[in-house]
């Protein structure tokens, strides 16, 4: 079964009501008979992040610091277009597409899984004694997941994971709520966040130079969330980075530039004005590494704020259409004026945040907002997650 054709069903409903059943019959065959005669290899584990949409997040770092703990571990990716990322990812990986039956043969025979993402109930892949390590990719949420969100649609997580890694005590209730997850968590901290917590300035310097910005530019990160009512479509945000750019360079009397890191569930941002001080970064393959660089973070609803705090630096959330995106979009899962985050609404007041910015108490911004998730972040959850892995592996051997 093609993953072309399988996305061709998604998109046309009654296919999908009437063939999907069949799809999934197709699957559950596969793999069981991929177990009956290939049997589960303890030295595999596959890997995928949203949905094989990249070799990014969680997923990554778990896979890199496996390789260099065990070079002998198979290495396994899931992604939707593994040509494409020749060059992009280690050669000791080995690609395949997500959806194909190469992939379900992988993951049917695998002892370890690690997704940052939902299984769907059709991809119940795991049996006897194999392992699902979910990491998800937002551990300090502002919009409601999973049974939060949405109370009747089925999640495979709470019946087959049987790790998740958080970063946070709020990390490990929304967990628990949004997915009726009730097994083992291991709390040490994302594994893309090791790279915040250690804050490598020459890591830093290589990647702005990787992306042809000087270290005595600064860099705003603009990274706003999606919109449900708009999945797919180029949103329109209201913010006028030109001015929010002029801003900073008044602040501070030095050039800036704007990273622009559109969600990867829309089609990018229609912006007001575009010009060179603008970089679109929405293709770049690590959000952690431009969270790393950036001298200032403006976001919306996202949890890369929380991610961002580690590194205590500015954080500022512009949120002009607070009321429609919940009558709209998502509930959040707490008001804003209970939180120490600095809010805008409109334009003048985010340029009156930057006017009024202090990078001393910036950093103390980030603590109380750390305070506030109860975060525990390590620097060593890629490690952690490492360590369950191998000892599982030498437990059944």
């Amino acid at each position: 079964m093609s993953s072309k054709l399988v996305r061709k069903l998604r998109g046309n409903i009654r296919l999908r009501e009437g063939v999907m059943p069949l799809v999934s019959l197709y699957r559950h065959s596969l793999m069981r008979t991929a177990r009956l005669f290939c049997g589960i290899d303890p030295n595999k584990a596959v890997f995928s992040a949203f949905n094989g949409r990249g070799y990014c997040d969680n997923s990554r770092y778990i896979s890199e610091q496996l390789h260099r703990r065990d070079p002998q571990m198979q290495i396994v990716w899931l992604l939707r277009d593994p040509a494409g990322m020749r060059g992009k990812i280690p050669e000791y990986v080995r690609a395949v597409p997500s959806l194909s039956w190469k992939a379900y043969w992988e993951m049917a025979t695998a002892r370890f899984n690690i997704d940052n993402f939902t299984k769907r109930p059709h991809l119940d892949f795991k049996k006897g004694k194999q392992f699902y390590i979910q990491t998800w990719h937002g551990d300090r949420a502002f919009k409601k997941v999973g049974y939060d969100a949405h109370p009747y649609i089925p999640f495979i997580l709470e019946q087959e994971a049987d790790l998740a890694v958080v970063g946070s005590e709020y990390g490990e209730r929304q967990f628990r709520s949004a997915f009726h997850y009730r097994g083992e968590i291991l709390k040490e901290g994302y594994p893309r966040n090791d790279l915040l917590v250690r804050n490598d300035p020459e890591q830093a310097l290589s990647v702005r130079a990787g992306i042809g910005v000087d270290g005595e530019t600064g860099l705003l990160l603009y990274a706003p969330t999606y919109r449900d009512n708009q999945r797919g479509g180029r949103q329109k945000p209201g913010i006028d980075l030109s001015r929010a750019l002029d801003a900073l360079e008044k602040k501070t009397g030095r050039p800036w530039k704007c990273l622009l890191r559109a969600h990867y569930l829309s089609g990018g941002l229609n912006l007001r004005a575009q010009e060179e001080r603008i970089l679109d970064m929405t293709g770049y393959g690590e959000m952690a590494e431009l969270l790393l660089i950036a001298d200032v973070l403006i976001t919306d609803y996202s949890s890369c704020a929380g991610d961002y705090a580690l590194l205590r630096r500015p954080i500022l959330l512009f949120q002009e259409d607070l009321e429609d995106y919940q009558s709209q979009n998502r509930q959040l899962y707490f008001a804003m004026e209970d939180s120490p985050y600095w809010v805008a609404r409109d334009q003048a007041e985010l340029e009156k945040l930057i006017d009024d910015l202090d990078w001393g108490k910036a950093a103390q911004n980030c603590d109380q907002i750390l305070e506030f998730y109860g975060t525990h972040e390590t620097g060593r959850a890629s490690d952690a997650v490492c360590d369950y892995i191998l000892s599982k592996r030498e437990e059944l051997r």
